[in-house]
Protein backbone atom coordinates (compact mmCIF):
# COMPACT_ATOMS: atom_id res chain seq x y z
CA UNK A 1 0.00 0.00 0.00
CA UNK A 2 1.28 3.15 -1.27
CA UNK A 3 0.51 6.85 0.46
CA UNK A 4 -0.95 8.73 -1.63
CA UNK A 5 0.46 12.20 0.13
CA UNK A 6 4.13 12.75 1.27
CA UNK A 7 4.68 12.51 4.90
CA UNK A 8 7.05 15.82 5.06
CA UNK A 9 3.42 17.24 3.46
CA UNK A 10 1.45 15.72 6.41
CA UNK A 11 3.89 17.10 8.69
CA UNK A 12 3.72 20.44 7.02
CA UNK A 13 -0.10 20.82 7.53
CA UNK A 14 -0.31 18.96 10.78
CA UNK A 15 1.92 22.19 11.41
CA UNK A 16 -0.38 24.94 10.06
CA UNK A 17 -3.62 23.34 11.41
CA UNK A 18 -1.51 23.33 15.22
CA UNK A 19 -0.69 27.09 14.73
CA UNK A 20 -4.00 28.17 12.80
CA UNK A 21 -5.96 27.45 16.43
CA UNK A 22 -3.97 30.18 18.56
CA UNK A 23 -6.32 32.86 19.35
CA UNK A 24 -6.03 36.18 17.13
CA UNK A 25 -6.63 38.57 19.67
CA UNK A 26 -3.12 37.53 21.86
CA UNK A 27 -2.20 40.70 24.23
CA UNK A 28 1.29 41.69 23.96
CA UNK A 29 1.22 44.21 26.56
CA UNK A 30 0.11 41.83 29.13
CA UNK A 31 2.72 39.07 27.92
CA UNK A 32 5.47 41.93 28.49
CA UNK A 33 4.08 42.57 31.70
CA UNK A 34 4.08 39.20 32.88
CA UNK A 35 7.64 38.80 31.88
CA UNK A 36 8.55 42.28 33.18
CA UNK A 37 7.16 40.81 36.63
CA UNK A 38 8.89 37.28 36.83
CA UNK A 39 12.47 39.07 35.63
CA UNK A 40 12.24 41.69 38.38
CA UNK A 41 11.31 38.93 40.91
CA UNK A 42 13.99 37.12 39.74
CA UNK A 43 16.57 39.79 40.10
CA UNK A 44 15.23 41.17 42.97
CA UNK A 45 15.69 37.03 44.30
CA UNK A 46 18.78 36.98 43.39
CA UNK A 47 19.60 40.30 45.27
CA UNK A 48 17.97 39.75 48.24
CA UNK A 49 19.86 36.30 48.71
CA UNK A 50 23.18 37.71 47.47
CA UNK A 51 22.40 40.03 50.33
CA UNK A 52 21.83 37.78 52.81
CA UNK A 53 25.15 35.73 51.57
CA UNK A 54 27.17 38.66 52.17
CA UNK A 55 25.80 39.52 55.66
CA UNK A 56 25.99 36.19 56.95
CA UNK A 57 29.86 35.75 55.64
CA UNK A 58 30.52 39.37 57.34
CA UNK A 59 29.23 37.89 60.38
CA UNK A 60 30.53 34.63 60.60
CA UNK A 61 33.68 36.59 60.01
CA UNK A 62 33.52 39.09 62.64
CA UNK A 63 32.42 35.99 65.14
CA UNK A 64 35.55 33.93 64.29
CA UNK A 65 38.03 36.84 64.68
CA UNK A 66 36.26 37.63 68.19
CA UNK A 67 36.12 33.92 69.23
CA UNK A 68 39.92 34.17 68.38
CA UNK A 69 41.08 37.52 69.88
CA UNK A 70 39.50 36.09 73.40
CA UNK A 71 41.43 33.13 72.67
CA UNK A 72 44.75 34.77 72.15
CA UNK A 73 44.13 36.81 75.17
CA UNK A 74 43.49 34.10 77.52
CA UNK A 75 46.10 32.41 76.00
CA UNK A 76 48.19 35.24 77.32
CA UNK A 77 47.70 35.75 80.60
CA UNK A 78 46.67 31.82 81.04
CA UNK A 79 48.89 30.48 84.36
CA UNK A 80 49.21 34.35 85.52
CA UNK A 81 48.92 35.19 89.18
CA UNK A 82 45.81 37.48 89.88
CA UNK A 83 47.09 41.41 90.24
CA UNK A 84 47.95 42.57 93.43
CA UNK A 85 46.30 45.52 94.98
CA UNK A 86 47.81 48.17 96.03
CA UNK A 87 49.59 48.61 99.43
CA UNK A 88 47.59 50.97 101.52
CA UNK A 89 44.41 50.53 99.49
CA UNK A 90 41.21 49.64 101.23
CA UNK A 91 39.91 46.04 100.85
CA UNK A 92 37.65 45.33 98.20
CA UNK A 93 33.85 45.40 99.43
CA UNK A 94 31.60 42.51 98.89
CA UNK A 95 28.06 41.64 98.91
CA UNK A 96 27.35 39.37 101.67
CA UNK A 97 24.56 37.75 99.56
CA UNK A 98 23.57 38.62 95.92
CA UNK A 99 20.70 41.78 96.09
CA UNK A 100 17.35 40.34 94.39
CA UNK A 101 16.46 41.35 90.61
CA UNK A 102 13.76 43.54 90.72
CA UNK A 103 11.91 45.59 87.59
CA UNK A 104 13.20 49.29 86.49
CA UNK A 105 9.83 50.44 86.63
CA UNK A 106 7.32 48.96 89.07
CA UNK A 107 3.92 47.47 87.27
CA UNK A 108 1.90 50.17 88.16
CA UNK A 109 3.66 52.60 86.20
CA UNK A 110 4.39 50.26 82.94
CA UNK A 111 1.04 49.03 82.71
CA UNK A 112 -0.83 52.20 83.45
CA UNK A 113 -1.14 54.74 80.51
CA UNK A 114 -2.87 57.35 82.05
CA UNK A 115 -0.20 56.84 85.61
CA UNK A 116 3.09 56.70 82.67
CA UNK A 117 1.66 59.98 80.15
CA UNK A 118 1.07 61.98 83.92
CA UNK A 119 4.68 61.38 84.78
CA UNK A 120 5.96 62.16 81.55
CA UNK A 121 4.45 65.53 81.30
CA UNK A 122 5.98 66.35 85.14
CA UNK A 123 9.10 64.76 84.04
CA UNK A 124 9.20 67.50 80.96
CA UNK A 125 7.80 70.27 82.63
CA UNK A 126 10.36 70.10 85.58
CA UNK A 127 13.16 69.72 82.39
CA UNK A 128 11.54 72.79 80.83
CA UNK A 129 11.71 75.00 84.41
CA UNK A 130 15.39 73.71 85.41
CA UNK A 131 16.16 75.12 82.29
CA UNK A 132 14.22 78.60 82.38
CA UNK A 133 12.55 78.01 78.98
CA UNK A 134 9.08 77.65 80.73
CA UNK A 135 7.37 81.33 82.33
CA UNK A 136 5.20 81.05 85.31
CA UNK A 137 1.91 82.85 84.87
CA UNK A 138 1.45 84.01 88.80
Amino acid sequence: MKLKYHPLTLLLIALVMATACTPDGVDSTALVMEKYRARVADLTGNLVRDCQGDVLEEAIRRADSLLIDRARRMRRIEGRPPRPNRPGAPPTKELSEPLPLRPLFPFEIRFDTLLRDSLLLDSLQTDSISRGLLLDDY
